[in-house]
């Protein structure tokens, strides 16, 4: 996957919680090398992006909030520079504060060119940061279309998306 320049965010954590962050943010830095990318620079490229995680470095990463945890996953990812960034359900379970704070990671990473393959339940939220967006219920696409298609009435949309339209 490093090579292909595909990354993942995944819903819940994949790091290692008895690992500092320092640690958990240098493991894909060392499976990048093995692969034969250069990251000379990443993880203080990364640090400069996600400042609040400089003073986090020899803290276990178990020991973070759920939020710090997330942005740490958000970090890994930014580290590699991957032309697809693959991300589920990153919302899930965090404050609204956070959330709002994770979306604009994720435009961050959508306005410097990684396109972005994004699964959430904030439907409104998917679809102000989707150029192009596919609604899928039950395994089936029930709707796709540009970010212009989906404005309106979110709430009829969704009802007629499950099926509820009598």
């Amino acid at each position: 996957l490093l090579r292909r320049g595909i990354s993942l965010i995944p819903q819940e954590s994949s790091l290692f919680p008895h690992l500092s962050v320092e640690d958990n943010l240098r493991l894909p830095l060392r499976a990048a090398r093995r692969a034969g990318l250069s990251s000379d620079d990443a993880l203080e490229r990364t640090l400069e992006r996600f400042p609040e995680i400089h003073g986090k470095l020899r803290a276990d990463a178990g020991s973070l909030s759920g939020g710090q945890q997330k942005m740490v996953e958000f970090a890994k990812a930014h580290m590699l520079r991957p032309r697809l960034c693959l991300i589920d359900e990153p919302s899930i379970g965090l404050s609204p504060k956070i959330a709002g704070e994770v979306f604009g990671w994720i435009r961050q990473f959508a306005d410097e060119g990684m396109a972005i393959l994004l699964v959430d339940h904030n439907i409104r939220k998917v679809i102000e940061l989707s150029d192009y967006t596919y609604v899928l219920t039950l395994g089936e696409v029930t709707a796709e279309g540009p970010r212009s298609q989906f404005e309106g009435d979110m709430h009829e949309q969704v009802r007629e998306w499950l099926g509820l339209n009598f």
